[in-house]
């Protein structure tokens, strides 16, 4: 077991937090520089209808394998490790859709 002092950003929940809400704000960013004309309501109705909503979601998760590698060459083991179970849970979410 490693005796380096924990910074307080080497935190599962932080590595989480970031890799949940990055791909949102991506995928928010996408939307303003894209279809900022488009009412958003209408925008995520489009894109839902088209079938592409988890295309783009799975695309906007791309970001957060930087951010894994910041983490971990931070050595910042469990703010890493927390960014890949979000992208996990992204991966999780449009296998599912898709099998439905």
């Amino acid at each position: 077991m490693s005796l380096r002092k924990r910074n307080r950003f080497d935190r599962f929940l932080i590595g989480w937090l970031i890799g949940f809400i990055s791909p949102l704000i991506i995928f928010l960013i996408f939307y303003v520089m894209k279809y900022s004309e488009m009412e958003f309501m209408v925008y995520l109705r489009n894109v839902w209808q088209m079938k592409i909503f988890m295309k783009i979601l799975s695309l906007c998760a791309f970001p957060n394998l930087g951010f894994f590698f910041l983490f971990y060459r931070m050595k910042y083991d469990m703010a890493a490790r927390g960014v890949i179970f979000a992208t996990f849970m992204y991966a999780f979410a449009v296998l599912v859709v898709r099998l439905i």
